[in-house]
């Protein structure tokens, strides 16, 4: 490990600032670079409003001067030493194009589908205005009657197809309203990459220059988001090659699971679970398998974050499964909208868990050579006053535990008054020591999602707005939230890890292996359903020595496994999990420690989550180094004081 390199981090360690405004270069790069950014993320110019001299805007993407400019400012980065990521929207949410990828093609919006009563035997059904076509229409029963595109006969329900727009994230996004397209049809996303893609590739010159592309917030819109007023039906997305797609995945009617879909009963439905793993595999091949695909070819990497990912209840209508989403990026990446450290540990909106998910996403697949965090800290707390340095570096040291170690910037250096540049200089030492490092905690916990698809119903009100949520949903993300609370307040460190991993993994005595990531305890944060083929793993896995903690509760039909309760589960780690480090800390409960290897030493993360200073003093057995990202320096003081909100590295010899 380089002393020299961990003092004064090189550019690409440090937090890249997103700019979206080409002009004013080089003078921009310049005081970029003063305030201690290691590089940029860009893109050709938006054309948002008339120019000084009140000229009217060109067309986002049209331009070929637009082009040529962006030339000019990767060529100026490159002369400062400074990165350039691409940006791949006007705005957000990336796939619009800023209306581009649809032109033309009104058949590549997103769509929905609904359930609708009708009047039952003796009747006819008319579609109404609202709607494209019906799609099928059966009895109270589930059995089918006679339809067609417009009409249904004796059908006590009926479900039918429509845009999805209004009060969805399309609509109600920060940005603006803008019609989105379908991100389950292969044809849509594909016509995105030509109008956006292709175009960077063939008008941009240096596009060589570009280490990745930042796509944001692309979703299915399906689930109403900042959406107050009761719209006049839930929804769940649609693509006509959906039926055929189902079809093969599970070898049964589509139809057969749909009386299901809309049930506000609170029991698993595996017809939810079939069409919700459907979604997942569709939205993976069409949209981000696609993307990460031609990123590929062009030599690119793909990366940026998802909509909403603080929420276990909207992995499942915003993206299927996110963690599968997650895992096509080559670096998987989260938002993150506070600068306060303990709302990022407690609050419900589960801040500490997004980040979990992208870097579980990371580990799972080995792809932990950069995991991105989108910084964009809005001031919530004392009557919006903003947060402090130290809030601020607080929070990302939190963010960089869960696997992160990569920031694209929205945070901008005046919020911080003249701290910036030790901000930047304290996250591109943490950077450099975590890349390249393989985590070693040897704990995960269970990516619930299969508990959430089966038990998920859409409402017609915003998920932030008082939709109704499943209980079982509910039950998961407050699990999930305590353990990872309690488990660092114990000193110890966890990843999440999915269905498909412990089932590629390999099983040598008790221990689950696979790219790079070890685990020997699993945590089962409320749980109701498993595939077969993962309880046949877990079953190995357990009685080869593996620790299976089922906590809050067990799947139906498990009768030989007992649930505990969060401390339970705690104790039962504290008991198995040694790190190595042997330490005592004046307040113990706000030392987060995580263990990793690196270079073929051990290699220990220190995190005081405290606001106040807290004294540790390292046991006598370990012969190592501290590295103090705080101060650059590196010593061999075995007691030390950490100042609040700051972190070490200790290193073993």
């Amino acid at each position: 490990m380089d002393r020299n390199r961990f003092a004064e981090p090189l550019p690409e360690d440090r937090p890249y600032r997103l700019v979206h405004d080409t002009r004013g270069v080089p003078e921009a790069l310049d005081r970029l670079k003063d305030d201690g950014f290691g590089g940029i993320v860009t893109n050709a110019d938006w054309h948002n409003g008339a120019d000084n001299l009140g000229q009217v805007p060109g067309q986002y993407l049209g331009e070929e001067e637009d082009f040529r400019r962006l030339d000019r400012v990767i060529g100026e980065c490159a002369a400062r030493d400074l990165g350039v990521w691409l940006y791949d929207e006007k705005g957000y949410p990336s796939a619009s194009a800023d209306g581009l990828t649809m032109l033309g093609h009104p058949e590549y919006e997103a769509r929905g589908f609904t359930e609708l009563a009708g009047g039952g035997e003796g009747t006819v059904f008319r579609r109404p205005d609202l709607f494209e076509k019906i799609i099928f229409a059966c009895r109270a029963d589930g059995s089918p009657v006679s339809f067609d595109a417009d009409h249904a006969e004796g059908a006590d329900r009926i479900y039918a197809v429509r845009p999805v727009f209004e009060g969805s994230h399309a609509q109600k996004c920060g940005w603006g309203p803008r019609h989105y397209p379908n991100l389950l049809d292969r044809r849509a996303v594909g016509a995105f990459i030509r109008c956006t893609y292709d175009r960077y590739y063939e008008k941009t010159e240096r596009f060589g220059d570009f280490a990745a592309v930042f796509t944001d917030e692309p979703s299915l819109m399906a689930g109403y988001v900042n959406c107050g007023v009761p719209m006049p039906c839930a929804f769940l997305p649609w693509a006509d090659d959906l039926p055929e797609v189902f079809r093969r995945m599970h070898g049964r009617e589509f139809v057969l699971d749909l009386p299901v879909l809309f049930s506000r009963e609170e029991r698993f439905e595996e017809g939810k679970l079939r069409y919700w793993q459907t979604v997942a595999a569709m939205m993976n091949d069409a949209f981000f398998g696609q993307i990460a695909d031609w990123c590929a070819c062009h030599g690119i990497a793909f990366s940026g974050h998802c909509l909403l990912e603080e929420s276990l209840s909207m992995h499942v209508p915003l993206y299927g499964n996110l963690i599968r989403q997650l895992k096509t990026l080559r670096y998987p990446g989260v938002d993150m909208l506070t600068g306060d450290p303990e709302a990022y540990k407690r609050s419900p909106i589960d801040y500490a868990m997004a980040c979990r998910y992208a870097g579980g996403a990371a580990r799972m697949t080995g792809k932990t050579e950069r995991v991105m965090v989108e910084i964009c800290p809005l001031p919530q707390t004392r009557g919006m006053k903003d947060f402090t340095f130290a809030e601020e570096r607080g929070t990302m040291d939190l963010i960089f535990r869960a696997g992160i170690n990569h920031i694209n910037s929205y945070l901008t250096p005046e919020r911080l008054n003249g701290e910036f540049p030790h901000y930047a200089a304290i996250f591109g030492r943490s950077a450099y020591m975590l890349r390249g490092a393989r985590w070693n905690g040897r704990i995960g916990m269970y990516y619930p999602i299969e508990t959430a698809q089966g038990f998920y119903y859409p409402d017609n009100v915003g998920v932030n707005s008082g939709a109704a949520l499943p209980e079982a949903i509910r039950g998961e993300e407050a699990v999930m939230r305590e353990l990872n609370l309690a488990a660092a307040e114990a000193g110890l460190d966890y990843t999440v890890v999915d269905a498909d991993w412990i089932v590629e993994a390999a099983c040598e005595k008790g221990v689950l292996k696979a790219n790079g990531l070890a685990i020997e305890a699993l945590l089962m944060p409320a749980v109701r359903w498993i595939a077969p083929a993962v309880r046949d793993r877990l079953a190995r896995f357990e009685k080869e020595g593996g620790l299976i903690l089922w906590v809050g509760c067990v799947p139906e039909g498990m009768t030989d496994c007992a649930a505990v309760d969060v401390n339970g589960a705690v104790g039962s780690l504290k008991e198995r999990i040694r790190y190595g480090l042997t330490l005592r800390a004046e307040r113990p409960e706000s030392l987060f420690v995580s263990p990793y290897e690196k270079e073929g030493r051990r290699m220990w993360y220190l995190i005081n989550s405290s606001p106040e200073e807290n004294r540790v003093e390292l046991g006598p057995e370990l012969s190592c180094e501290i590295w103090h990202t705080f101060t650059g320096e590196v010593n061999r003081d075995r007691a030390f004081t950490m100042p609040p909100y700051t972190s070490v590295f200790v290193t073993e010899d």
